[in-house]
């Protein structure tokens, strides 16, 4: 009776020994899982931040294409401009002929920056 009672002690430690394991794996799927989620989020921030800039180059060519005639030679900025779940600026510098769009989008920011000719 004393070798059975040595074997049910093995059992039982070689099922708490997998118990532990399979928790193990667990955790660190769940652990692996969330991180995954969290860069997914980033990249779809990232891409917002990128259309917000977009939308301000796209707003600030539409204000020179209609002021054209009537814009001086200085520096001018519009926004932050609230877009969905982000927002974007701009700033217009006349004497570079330059606008410079920042998109933000929860933590990402994007900046794009158009040089242009006028005509």
């Amino acid at each position: 009776m004393n070798g059975r009672s040595k074997s049910k002690g093995i059992i039982l430690l070689n099922v708490i020994i997998v118990l532990l394991m399979i928790a193990f794996i667990g955790a660190s799927l769940v652990a692996f899982l969330s991180m995954v989620s969290f860069s997914a989020n980033l990249i779809i921030d990232d891409m917002k931040a990128f259309y917000l800039a977009e939308a301000g180059l796209a707003q600030a060519v539409s204000i020179l294409r209609s002021q054209a005639g009537l814009m001086t030679n200085e520096e001018g900025k519009i926004g932050p401009i609230n877009l969905g779940e982000g927002s974007y600026e701009i700033k217009i510098n006349m004497k570079q002929s330059l606008i410079i769009s920042t998109g933000t989008a929860g933590m990402a920011k994007k900046k794009l920056q158009l040089q242009y000719n006028t005509f």
